[in-house]
């Protein structure tokens, strides 16, 4: 988005409500940018604040100061973001073109008019429905077309607009919640409100969103007015609009909201995975889908050949391979359908392949509903009418709106070179794409998800995408909106543990400190201080509070025995680890780590008894053999532990810490080519410098009496 500097320190001043500021440089930016409207505007409200200064500059005490000046801020916020979002259409290209389109017509956009034409358009439609097909046709497609105009016309003006006024957003309010408008027209047109009001926040659109989500019968109408809203929030000009805190408390203290808030926060998580789904399906589920033959008898993957040869010898020496090969095939589908339910977006890596048709070339596509009368599509639906393949597809395939357009106009070049079998196998329906239940696509998780898939696909691939701010931006972490200061002190602060949580477990650390930086002092309980210590935020204090909370807590104590060993507090871990030990006697885990601090204690023989039964237990242990090997080193057993890094070497990879430590190994052994040679070997691997080698074991090196020449010439041979 161009944004100006001049207009932008305007801003500043007015997020820190100096009006006097504020005012002299909007003068400044008028003075450059000369505009008569604009400064008649300034000119009356710089009026109107000075007379307010001058009284109160006499000395008067004037109760309605504050509201005074708080609506001066507002009056004044509304010049800054209509010159501010002006300048920006006018410098983008882009937007210009959508603001003539918009706006340089001839209709009428008042909200009366619209929705007048809205409502005849319904009537219409529904007296074709009782004309004949033969002769309503021609009429239906003309109307469709003269509609879509409207509409993208209405979309472009909205996109563009200023900010609203109170009146025009109620009459607005009343078109999107009107029952005898199109749900598909206010599906859209929720979606412009919501790209205008991101880029500069209007209260009167804001409360729009709002007011739908809360009285609209239609989910979708719902589901898109919360997206809406939830990032059309601004927490930084709630000093200036105050309302925007109260319409946002209405709606924390219902639960549903508070709950529908949760799980939209976790689909925006989804969303952005997007890359790291991809890569699960591309190397894990494709490779066993793609190696698996392809059968007749499999309710997944339609056969495109006719017949095929089977070796008759193959079925008498493996009976079973079909079946195994079906049900490994299987299991990859319903591991793939599974994320696809969780939420993943796992159909985004072959779609986004199909948005290259100009149909995607107008905004307005990537976030209409899906309908078969759309007019840009009208080759395509006319082709297909009787296809059951394809309407089964669009009606109850798993798809977002931008995918069903995607994949009609791709079938549409693609049908002509299919064998004539198959073409007859889809138009009769067989081997569908898996369905969706009826009852599952409307609910509201699922309607929601699908629109965040429009919406990425947008922000992510439509070529215009740089003239919007994107909801999904990872530098500005815009997605994360549970982090937003408008959240802190609400009933949605209860559920800040489980959206934490939840970024952890998808990996999202950066995203979880931020969440955890969120919360009030009163809000810190143990899993505060357990998940703060996980992603390493001073993890030796905040595992101490935890255990303060519930001092017999196995992962607390597990994860304070972390922090102090890595501290290198071995005593210390030590006891936490004979705590745990005193749980779960026999756990491996607690076992090594045990050994670990007994050797760094220089207690060998201590770890040595531990190690010996855990290598007796299990022999080829690595982690086991490895520690083991050290203490020997260390314990001066050299013979014994050789043997055991011969072991652990004797791999294709082995481990360069294996290597660094039998050199140490060997060294103390006075086999001082052989530990020159792991060392080399190691300085290879690992591009450490030369004095790692000594700097790593200081202590232990002069411990076992080699002196500073010897460390200067194993230096100069290595």
């Amino acid at each position: 988005m161009v944004r100006n500097e001049a207009l932008d320190t305007v801003l500043d001043h007015l997020l820190n409500r100096n009006l006097g500021e504020a005012i002299v440089a909007m003068d400044n930016f008028l003075a450059v940018h000369p505009h008569q409207i604009n400064t008649d505007r300034l000119f009356a409200i710089k009026t109107d604040y000075q007379l307010m200064a001058d009284y109160w500059r006499r000395g008067f005490k004037d109760p309605q100061l504050p509201q005074l000046y708080d609506n001066l801020l507002r009056r004044m916020y509304v010049l800054y973001a209509n010159m501010a979002s002006n300048y920006t259409v006018r410098h983008m290209p882009y937007l210009s073109s959508l603001f003539y389109k918009g706006h340089m017509t001839a209709r009428d956009w008042s909200p009366q008019v619209v929705k007048e034409e809205l409502e005849a358009f319904v009537s219409d439609v529904a007296v074709l429905d009782l004309e004949p097909a033969h002769t309503s046709a021609a009429k239906r497609s003309e109307l469709y077309a003269q509609h879509h105009d409207q509409m993208v016309e209405l979309f472009d003006n909205i996109l563009t607009s200023g900010l609203w006024t109170d009146s025009y957003a109620t009459a607005m309010e009343d078109l999107l919640l009107s029952p005898t408008v199109d749900v598909n027209d206010q599906l859209l047109l929720i979606s412009s409100v919501m790209l205008s009001s991101m880029s500069y926040f209007d209260m009167a659109k804001f409360r729009t969103l709002v007011h739908v989500y809360q009285q609209a019968i239609d989910e979708q109408v719902r589901q898109r007015a919360l997206v809406g809203w939830v990032f059309s929030m601004d927490a930084e000009l709630d000093g200036i609009f105050p309302e925007e805190t109260e319409l946002l408390k209405t709606l924390f203290d219902d639960e549903q909201c508070r709950q529908e808030l949760v799980d939209l926060q976790k689909q925006m998580i989804y969303c952005i995975n997007v890359e790291q789904d991809q890569a699960t399906i591309r190397d894990e589920i494709i490779p066993d889908l793609i190696k698996t033959k392809k059968s007749q008898d499999s309710p997944i993957i339609i056969d495109w050949n006719s017949e095929e040869d089977q070796d008759p010898l193959n079925d008498i020496l493996h009976p079973n391979e079909a079946e195994e090969r079906l049900e490994k095939m299987e299991n990859s589908y319903r591991k793939m359908i599974d994320m696809q339910k969780q939420g993943s977006d796992i159909y985004f890596g072959g779609f986004s392949q199909m948005k290259r048709f100009p149909f995607f070339n107008e905004i307005v596509n990537w976030l209409m509903p899906f309908d078969m009368n759309h007019p840009d599509i009208q080759s395509a639906a006319g082709k297909f009418k009787e296809n059951r393949f394809l309407q089964s597809m669009m009606k109850n395939g798993p798809f977002c709106n931008s995918d069903k357009y995607s994949f009609l106009l791709a079938f549409e070049q693609v049908i002509s070179q299919l064998p004539e079998n198959i073409r007859q196998l889809l138009d009769r329906g067989e081997g569908t794409f898996t369905e969706m239940a009826p009852e599952e696509t409307r609910t509201p998780a699922y309607i929601r998800r699908l629109y965040l898939q429009d919406l990425y696909r947008l922000f992510r691939i439509f070529s215009q995408r740089n003239a919007f701010r994107s909801i999904f931006d990872l530098e500005e972490r815009n997605y994360l909106f549970f982090s937003s200061p408008l959240f802190f002190g609400t009933p949605l602060e209860a559920h800040f543990n489980e959206v934490t949580a939840f970024l952890l477990k998808k990996k999202r650390i950066g995203d979880a400190k931020t969440m955890l930086r969120c919360y009030d002092v009163s809000r810190r309980d143990f899993q505060y201080y357990m998940m703060s210590g996980y992603i390493g935020e001073n993890p030796r204090m905040n595992y101490a509070k935890a255990l303060e909370l519930e001092p017999e807590n196995e992962r607390a104590l597990a994860g304070y025995a972390r922090a102090l060993f890595a501290n290198t507090l071995y005593e210390e871990a030590l006891e936490m680890y004979e705590k745990l030990l005193q749980l779960q006697p026999d756990k491996k885990l607690y076992l090594l780590n045990k050994a670990v601090c007994q050797t760094n204690l220089r207690q060998y023989e201590e770890a040595e008894k531990i190690l010996f039964r855990l290598n007796y237990e299990a022999p080829d242990d690595e982690n086991v053999n490895r520690v083991l090997a050290w203490t020997l080193t260390c314990n001066g057993k050299y013979e014994q532990a050789e043997k055991l890094y011969e072991k652990l070497l004797d791999i294709e990879k082995p481990s360069p810490n294996d290597l660094l430590n039998e050199g140490y190994c060997l060294w103390f052994n006075g086999r001082i080519d052989d530990a020159a040679a792991c060392f080399r070997r190691y300085l290879e691997e690992t591009g450490e410098p030369k004095m790692y080698i000594i700097d790593n074991e200081d202590s232990l090196i002069r411990e076992k009496g080699i002196t500073e020449a010897e460390i200067q010439m194993m230096l100069y041979i290595l």
